[in-house]
């Protein structure tokens, strides 16, 4: 039987290898034909294939997801010696303010190829899409401005943009909103197409399988709806959250994880252990909990200081983890496992029980 899972595991593997084939020569007919890299559409038929597969066979529909957003991955990775397309037909022109940064850069990609004309507004490097230096005439030409900028910067910028004239949808991609929030509620009351999404994953994500992505309403429904719109046909899981409430979610959604992971690899980094010496002697639970906290440790020092300081619910957040750690200490020190368990048994039941997907 040993055998057997071997020969399976090799067909299985020479088919992969057939489909990067067939990849590839669908890769060099996009580059013949002009045609984009990427295809959003087709991704999301691939994951409803594999669900559906998966369903007709008595599989765990996870397994085909998982493994169809692996096959789509390596598919991208081999078509993708050229991102390069000639437009034809109706089109929208898009200025990325920011659209070198690495978001930026994934704002400009995904729009290319989904048809659009795109041009860049940053205050450094350089770009394969059209430069343009003056912020003000480049938001009065445009159908469509995104900010895509510092959190901290995004606030002025806004006001640039907006004081430009024109009738673009402007939208910003802020992690938090309420440095601009005012200034967004204003200007839809004021007539004009505003709204406000955030994507939650990063610029190195290969694919929108799984992938949230929240659009605010800052007063104008259509313009919230307009920018949804230009989504819609991939596999993102579009989420509509108010304007008012967004910086609350993410104060657990971003800042307290981020916090949680930034304090477990200072206290590493403070133990006197290498991380090569805990990896020798790794658990199941270190690694996986590593190669999160890795993940952060490697992320933008500015955009996660950000996240915590601008944030005007950290305190309630940073209060929440003290109380937590208070609490696990003390059930930890006590020689009664009573308080311990009661922790332990309120996390089963908020997670329902089961593993997290």
């Amino acid at each position: 039987m040993r055998r057997r899972i071997r020969e399976l595991d090799t067909q299985i593997l020479e088919l992969v290898a057939e489909r990067l084939k067939a990849a590839r020569r669908i890769g060099s007919l996009k580059r013949s034909e002009s045609a984009p890299l990427r295809d959003y559409t087709v991704e999301a038929q691939v994951m409803g294939n594999a669900e559906e597969v998966c369903s007709r066979l008595g599989i765990d529909s996870h397994i085909g997801r998982d493994i169809a957003k692996l096959l789509i991955g390596a598919a991208v990775a081999v078509q993708s010696s050229s991102d390069a397309r000639v437009y034809t037909g109706a089109k929208k022109r898009i200025l990325i303010v920011g659209g070198n940064g690495k978001m930026g850069q994934w704002y400009t990609r995904f729009f290319n190829v989904q048809g659009h004309e795109v041009a860049v507004n940053d205050i450094s490097g350089s770009s394969p899409f059209r430069m343009v230096d003056d912020l003000e005439k480049g938001a009065a030409e445009s159908d469509i401005v995104l900010l895509s900028t510092p959190i901290s910067a995004t606030s002025s910028l806004l006001g640039r943009v907006l004081s430009a004239g024109g009738d673009a949808l402007v939208m910003d991609g802020c992690s938090l909103k309420s440095p601009i929030a005012s200034a967004l509620k204003a200007a839809a009351v004021s007539g004009r197409r505003v709204t406000s999404i955030h994507m939650m994953f990063g610029p190195d994500t290969m694919t929108l399988a799984d992938q949230n992505m929240i659009v605010c309403d800052c007063g104008n429904s259509a313009a919230a709806e307009e920018a949804a719109s230009l989504f819609t046909d991939t596999c993102l899981s579009i989420r509509r959250m108010d304007l008012d409430s967004h910086d609350r979610i993410m104060s657990y959604l971003l800042g307290m994880t981020h916090a949680v992971n930034i304090m477990l690899f200072n206290a590493l980094v403070q133990s006197g252990y290498s991380y090569a010496e805990l990896s020798q002697l790794a658990s199941t639970t270190f690694r996986k909990q590593m190669q999160t906290a890795s993940d952060v440790a490697r992320e933008n020092p500015h955009l996660y200081y950000e996240i915590q300081n601008l944030n005007r619910h950290r305190d309630a957040v940073f209060g929440g983890l003290q109380k937590s750690l208070d609490e696990l200490r003390s059930a930890s020190f006590s020689d009664n496992s009573s308080s311990f368990d009661g922790i332990m048994e309120a996390g089963s039941g908020y997670f329902g029980g089961s593993a997290v997907e």
